[in-house]
């Protein structure tokens, strides 16, 4: 990831590319151009890339004691 702190999607560059009074989606907030080399899409919430790294951590099992399943307890 480029800039792991800034938002892909903010108002006021660095260090956090995030400004609370304009928010992704207003006027003249601009949208980094690859937002698969970002963490935070708009300082809230995760990019689709940062979503997938999170996801496979946890179905992997390596962070969960003990280490249980993704299904275990989809079972009938």
């Amino acid at each position: 990831f480029s800039n792991p702190l800034m938002a892909c999607c903010g108002f006021g560059g660095p260090p956090y590319n995030y400004n609370i009074q304009v928010t992704c989606g207003h006027r003249g907030c601009p949208v980094c151009a690859e937002g698969s080399k970002s963490i935070s899409w708009d300082g809230i919430h995760y990019t689709e890339a940062a979503n997938a790294i999170i996801a496979s951590k946890v179905l992997s099992m390596a962070y969960s004691t003990p280490r249980t399943p993704f299904d275990f307890f989809c079972r009938s």
